[in-house]
């Protein structure tokens, strides 16, 4: 299993309304997850679950909150998960990750008043840029970035600040 069958199985098929409305959409979703872009079939999932408008604007994805979708995956060497091009980000951030260790899904949100709070800058060519890193540690959790975990994608799709 990869992070897009993961994606599709627990979260498109079961949140998307297209997915939700066809079952040939989810046989072939199921069967070839890479022929969809996974990514914005979550930030679509996100919005009809979660009852917002997706805009998908510079900045921000869903209205009215300004909240951004990203999705990450742990690298499974170095026990991280790196969320990149946060630095126009102007309200709460909906974070999908995966997390191969464990192979499954798990989901974070991260209020707008925190999200600078853990930026920090990249570095070299991308200097211009700034981060949020999320460490996987041994006893199965995530150290300071635990505290924002949620227990569900439905959860994640209707927190609110």
């Amino acid at each position: 299993m990869n992070k897009n069958y993961i994606f599709m199985r627990d979260i498109v098929c079961k949140y998307h309304p297209k997915f939700i409305d066809s079952e040939d959409l989810r046989r072939v979703g199921l069967g070839n997850p890479e022929l969809f872009n996974v990514e914005r079939c979550i930030e679509e999932s996100l919005a009809h679950a979660g009852n917002m408008e997706f805009v998908d604007e510079e900045g921000y994805d869903f209205l009215p909150d300004y909240s951004d979708s990203k999705t990450v995956t742990v690298n499974s060497t170095r026990k991280v998960a790196e969320i990149s091009s946060v630095e126009n980000k102007i309200g709460p951030l909906r974070i999908t990750v995966y997390n191969p260790i464990t192979s499954c899904a798990e989901f974070f949100y991260l209020p707008k008043k925190s999200v600078s709070r853990y930026k920090e800058p990249c570095y070299g060519k991308n200097s211009h840029k700034e981060r949020i890193k999320i460490y996987f540690n041994k006893d199965g959790r995530y150290g300071y970035f635990q505290k924002f975990k949620v227990p569900s994608f439905a959860d994640l799709a209707l927190a609110r600040d």
